[in-house]
Formats: C-alpha cells, sequence, structure tokens
C-alpha cells in the first residue's frame, strides 16, 4: 500500500460512503486491503434520480467490483434516497443544521444518514474521500474545497463526532494525487468504472434510461474537468 491510511486494527465495524466516484472507490479499496476480520458498511446515496439515474449504478457497480476483489470481506451496503429538490443546485443553502452550518438539504441527508446508519448498527470508524481543489487551476468548485492544512484545521482530516472516529484521509489532497495512487496500485480498471460527471442531458434521463448503457460526458462541469485536468497531471 502507498498511501497512508489511518486504520485501527481493534476496530469491528467500518464504514465509507461510495458515490461511485473515483475517490470514494480508491479509498473503499485501500480500506479492504486492511481489513481482516472486520465488516464492512458501504453508504450510498441515490441521487438526482429524474436527470441522472445511471448514478445509482455507478455506485453499484464499484461496490460490485469491491465484492469481487475482496471476497472475503463481510460487506453490507446502505442505501437512502435524496428528493432532487433537496439538492444544494435547486436549494442551495438555505437551511441551518443543528451544528449551526448553512446548508442544503443533501448536505443534511448525507450528514444525518451517515450519522444514523453508525449509531444504529454500532460502527467504530466513519470515512468519507472529500478531496480538495486544485490549487493551480479554477474550475469553479465547491468553495468548501478550498482549505489547505494548518494547525487549526487537522479535524477536518481526522476527529471524533458522536463518540465515532470520523475520517477524511484525502481532505488536503487534490485529485491528480488520487491518480497517481491509482497508477501506482495498477487499478485503472477500478478506476475506468468510475464516474465524475454531473452534467444533464436533454434526450436521457429517467424515463428512457436502460441499466448498463452507454452514458456521455459533457466534458464541461467542474467533475469533468478535474477529472481530466488529474489524469493528465498524473502521467
Amino acid at each position: 500500500m502507498y498511501m497512508n491510511i489511518h486504520f485501527d486494527d481493534s476496530w469491528k465495524k467500518i464504514s465509507i460512503s461510495l458515490s461511485g466516484g473515483a475517490d470514494s472507490a480508491l479509498l473503499a479499496f485501500l480500506i479492504c486491503q486492511q481489513i481482516t476480520h472486520q465488516e464492512l458498511h458501504i453508504i450510498s446515496h441515490v441521487r438526482c434520480w429524474k436527470t441522472k439515474p445511471w448514478q445509482r449504478n455507478d455506485a453499484l457497480g464499484v461496490y460490485n467490483w469491491l465484492q469481487i476483489k475482496f471476497p472475503n470481506v463481510k460487506m453490507f451496503r446502505h442505501e437512502n434516497f435524496i428528493p432532487p429538490e433537496m439538492e444544494w443546485g435547486e436549494l442551495g443553502p438555505i437551511l441551518t443544521d443543528e451544528y449551526g452550518k448553512s446548508v442544503s438539504g443533501d448536505n443534511i441527508e448525507l450528514r444525518s444518514f451517515a450519522e444514523y446508519i453508525c449509531y444504529s448498527h454500532d460502527i467504530d470508524v466513519y470515512y468519507n474521500a472529500v478531496t480538495r481543489n486544485p490549487k493551480a487551476v479554477e474550475f469553479a468548485g465547491m468553495y468548501t474545497r478550498d482549505i489547505d492544512p494548518s494547525e487549526s484545521n487537522k479535524h477536518l482530516e481526522y476527529t471524533t463526532h458522536m463518540g465515532k472516529a470520523a475520517i477524511h484521509p484525502f481532505r488536503f489532497l487534490e485529485k491528480k494525487e488520487i491518480l497517481l495512487e491509482y497508477r501506482k496500485q495498477n487499478l485503472l480498471e477500478l478506476f475506468e468504472l468510475t464516474r465524475s460527471c454531473e452534467g444533464v442531458f436533454d434526450n436521457l434521463n429517467y424515463k428512457n434510461y436502460i441499466t448498463g448503457q452507454y452514458v456521455p460526458l459533457c466534458n464541461t462541469c467542474f467533475w469533468c474537468k478535474e477529472r481530466e485536468w488529474a489524469i493528465e497531471q498524473s502521467k
């Protein structure tokens, strides 16, 4: 293993958010490499089901690949549903969560569902694979990801939340570093299963999408630009 992912072998139950994107897929793989006896609880969300129904299948594809790759790891999958009207792009950060943060509905759903799963299954640690926006280029990414490490924000990488460990090991890494790890691990097969594009298409939606069909890339959204930049930077 190349990346140093904090892992405590005394943990019995581990959870991770898995979206079907490259970051969470890599983190799930790295965690599976270290599991010897623990349960792995995968947390996924059905999002934008009308405009991007393929996203659920992207996450399922990565999960199925992990099951085949690590047959001795006992995995459980927990799936949540987020109404499209509650997404940041539709609602914006007009709500206030119980911690006083300005958020949108999906922010609350993501955090709250993870809390629920971790507590209802007595899980020891929660992993999330959020990364930093690229520093050298501006793709108009989420401003909350423009953060460099400092003495005052180490908790963003490792903290405790409601008595559980909460780890964001990629919090200060750019996606090019994620791609470098894919190459070092010889994991391009897994990378090709992932999808980053958040574009929508006029002629493709929940009414006519067929599971497994080819879905094009918009090549204009932040996620497409970041992914292509990372691919080039990691060569």
